[in-house]
């Protein structure tokens, strides 16, 4: 087995930085037993304070996983960029399960030209039927957005072999005690019997913030859930969108409800974090801009939130012996709203007509599950905005690369402003069109534009007078999906403002 290892002396800042004599890292133990005793090599197989920075920011080691292949082990382990908010895995091979092993390689970082959801911490992997997954989760406040990347068992050292094999779906807690706070910690850790059963411990905290050790399976072969969906709150809210925009629309909802939940519809925020960090929840631009019905135990509303410091209530009702767990919601083309529901609630009125996505939100602390989601409506062109923080986020770029910049030029009204001449920025996001929004000016310069490591041309944002935010180049796939769009200073100082992306 392989375990990390830390000195006496070391703390949080020395694992980071090694200072004196302080360092940690990754040992190797063998026994004849897993209940052991184990006996441990003399020299450990990484140390920190021996490492060189990988790809300027990463040299802390953690969090690894010992893999036996047809010719070769192989470790795979996490790395951490410190204050730059970034997580990598890195591949190390060697002829010895105890070493020595090569210098290690990046396999999977945001520093890479292709798409890579941000702020993922790996741990551990498994291998099955000839591949290597490496379960991943988002270290957001909210730890519900999980990810699988996997590759050819005997090809995992080199990093264009890993793909993405599930995303977004792959996870849901429970509203138990001993899942409170979804998964925290790392991952999910699983193995794939011989019955075809996939079980995997997990890790939670209940809600006096003790940790749990829980365990869950399923079939290997049925990835995906039958019917319906599952969102959750937990230290934040979530929200979630359809990708297609609507004009008008009819709707039936069947649920079970923990909490607060809103159906959103209209939306035209901007998704992004709160902070280019760990711990982040969405942004209050992304919490605005909407029509919504809001539904908990104590009742329902219909609701309007034209920015992040106004909310209207259109109507409003109890929810009766029950919550409302069944519902019918019409807006036509005139914006006439019809919406109807059990224990008599309902309501009839004009509104605005909508021209944007349908989502959820739910609150901290809840928990929703929709089995029936009956759609139906006109459809309408409504690109999705991205902050510019979404993009610092993406390239891990936190905290030196940009400055924010409270100014009306920028359509989200905070941009940023470059600080370096290495500063970039990158939108991990799904869409075919991809339109980038930037205000020129006297006192800006010239940018390189790439889509999934193809370049795109460069951007000049210099101008003899300051204008407002406009589109400043424009993209398209050849295929809608997951893409990255990633831009970098060439020249000068350059302003950095909102992504928007249709399919």
């Amino acid at each position: 087995m392989i375990y990390d290892w830390a000195s006496e002396d070391s703390t949080w800042e020395t694992m980071t930085v090694p200072k004196g004599g302080a360092d940690n890292g990754i040992g190797y133990a063998w026994s004849e037993k897993p209940e052991g005793p184990y006996i441990r090599t003399p020299i450990p197989i990484y140390s920190n304070a021996s490492q060189v920075l990988r790809l300027g920011k990463y040299r802390r080691a953690y969090a690894a996983t010992l893999i036996r292949r047809t010719q070769d082990w192989m470790v795979l382990a996490m790395m951490d960029s410190g204050p730059s908010f970034s997580w990598a895995l890195f591949g190390m091979t060697s002829d010895k399960p105890e070493g020595p092993y090569s210098e290690p390689t990046a396999l999977l970082c945001v520093e890479s030209t292709r798409y890579h959801p941000p702020l993922l911490e790996f741990f551990p992997a498994f291998t099955h039927e000839g591949w290597i997954y490496a379960p991943a989760t988002s270290v957001a406040a909210n730890r519900n957005y999980q990810a699988i990347f996997r590759a050819p068992l005997d090809q995992a050292h080199h990093s264009e072999a890993w793909e993405i094999h599930q995303a977004g779906s792959v996870w849901h807690s429970e509203p138990v005690e001993n899942e409170y706070s979804g998964i925290w910690g790392q991952t999910f850790s699983g193995s794939v019997g011989n019955d075809g059963q996939f079980t995997v411990m997990f890790p939670s905290r209940d809600p006096q913030g003790m940790g749990t050790i829980n365990l869950a399976k399923r079939p290997w072969a049925q990835p995906l859930r039958g019917q319906g969906f599952i969102l959750s709150g937990h230290k934040g809210p979530s929200l979630s969108l359809l990708r297609q925009a609507h004009s008008s629309f009819a709707l039936e909802v069947e649920m079970t409800l923990h909490g607060k939940a809103t159906l959103v519809w209209d939306y035209q925020g901007f998704l992004g974090p709160d902070a280019a960090a760990a711990d982040s929840v969405p942004h209050p631009l992304s919490l605005c801009a909407f029509s919504g019905l809001v539904l908990s135990s104590t009742g329902w509303k219909l609701i309007e939130v034209p920015d992040p410091l106004h909310t209207k209530v259109i109507a409003e009702g109890p929810s009766g012996k029950n919550p409302l767990l069944k519902f019918r919601l019409e807006i036509d083309a005139s914006g006439n709203l019809a919406f109807s529901g059990e224990n008599g609630a309902g309501w009839k009125g004009p509104v605005t007509v909508p021209a944007g996505r349908i989502g959820w939100l739910v609150d901290k602390n809840s928990h929703l599950e929709v089995h029936h989601f009956n759609l139906s409506g006109a459809t309408c062109s409504r690109p999705i905005r991205y902050l510019p923080l979404e993009g610092v986020l993406g390239a891990g770029a936190a905290n030196k690369e940009w400055q924010e910049s409270p100014d009306a030029s920028f359509a989200s009204g905070a941009g940023m402003i470059s600080l370096t001449p290495q500063s970039k920025a990158k939108w991990n996001v799904s869409g075919k069109a991809f339109t980038l929004m930037a205000p020129r000016g006297p006192e800006y310069g010239t940018a390189e534009v790439f889509l999934d490591g193809t370049p795109q041309g460069e951007v000049a944002f210099h101008a003899n007078e300051k204008s407002s935010s406009g589109p400043v180049l424009h993209l398209e796939a050849s295929l809608p999906g997951p893409h990255a769009v990633l831009i970098r200073v060439k020249e000068g100082r350059i302003p950095l403002d909102c992504l928007e992306v249709d399919w």
